[in-house]
């Protein structure tokens, strides 16, 4: 049966500027492949200069799929402390732009963990507690939490520099992990009070037609490591090592849905994102962080769509574009 397209221009845009890329090749053709099918003209753009953001508004695209956070042309700007960088998403607004997912505010909440994690705390919703941490920063008899403790990289996404020293039980595995994020990931550490209980993550669809959310958890399971300790590091996510189960209890599914769905609300996030969360030892759900430009390819969100619903990666495309195209109609 042909599909019939509709009238809409869209792009899919991204950058290859220092590690700004939130969308990878196979991801931009997958996307383009699928919505080529639907849409009357679908385009790939990839920023890597100023007057190639200028010429993207001045094509004016019904839509914009964004696959970044910042921009920035310049050694300055494309550090991650600088005033100087460029939130895409405020530059499309300021330009009249329509583009998936949320807008300036909820991502530099995600950007920064421990803004996501006070946000969502002050609105109610558990967060574990927490400190960022230097090397050197503090000494042993001072530190504002006991073991054991989690690190991770207080900037970083889709879990980058957390390994199986990232679970530290003493101050010197403390202060060496603390160091090895400073020098890899040239950020500083968020440290938390470690949960050690089961491990979800939350996709959220919004559906801007009925004023509604499709939430869609599940379970992910971690390979143990050589310590016994379920972590789900960066290099397990690479070699899809974890597994993804659906949540069969009713009640588990319903309480990990509300805190995911809560933290999305209080983060003012839009469209779509995903929302993590892990238990402590007696089974009480704490937001652990938010990725509101979650990948758009087969990875996590499409894992949590698919397992929920049954429905192909092209249905779960298609509902988040035409539901982002809704709410440019409504918003006119």
């Amino acid at each position: 049966m042909k599909v019939i397209k509709e009238e809409k221009y869209i792009e899919i845009v991204t950058t290859r500027i220092a590690k700004l890329n939130l969308m990878p090749d196979r991801t931009l053709a997958l996307l383009y492949e699928t919505l080529s099918n639907y849409y009357t003209k679908v385009e790939i753009s990839i920023i890597e200069k100023e007057e190639e953001l200028k010429e993207l508004v001045r094509k004016k695209p019904d839509l914009v799929i964004s696959g970044i956070k910042y921009l920035g042309f310049d050694l300055d700007s494309i550090q991650r402390n600088s005033t100087n960088k460029i939130w895409f998403s405020d530059y499309l607004d300021k330009h009249g732009i329509s583009y998936t997912g949320s807008s300036k505010k909820p991502i530099e909440y995600e950007f920064d963990k421990s803004k996501a994690k006070k946000i969502v705390s002050e609105y109610g919703c558990n967060t574990a507690p927490f400190f960022i941490a230097k090397p050197d920063q503090f000494i042993q008899d001072d530190l504002p939490l006991d073991f054991p403790l989690f690190i991770k990289p207080l900037y970083e996404g889709d879990s980058r520099g957390i390994d199986s020293n990232s679970l530290v039980y003493n101050f010197d595995d403390y202060q060496r992990k603390v160091s090895s994020i400073l020098e890899n990931q040239q950020t500083a550490s968020l440290v938390e009070k470690y949960l050690n209980g089961k491990e979800y993550t939350v996709a959220i669809i919004q559906d801007f037609k009925n004023n509604s959310y499709h939430v869609y958890p599940i379970e992910l399971l971690a390979k143990k490591n050589k310590n016994g300790d379920r972590i789900l590091g960066f290099s397990d996510k690479i070699a899809d090592k974890e597994l993804p189960l659906k949540i069969e209890n009713e009640d588990v599914k319903n309480i990990i849905s509300k805190l995911a769905l809560d933290s999305f609300k209080a983060l003012g996030a839009k469209g779509y994102g995903r929302i993590d969360i892990k238990m402590n030892e007696t089974g009480v759900p704490y937001f652990l962080e938010a990725n509101l430009i979650p990948g758009l390819g087969t990875g996590y969100l499409y894992k949590c769509y698919n397992l929920n619903t049954g429905l192909t990666y092209e249905q779960m495309i298609l509902d988040i574009i035409r539901n982002a195209l809704e709410n440019n109609t409504t918003n006119r």
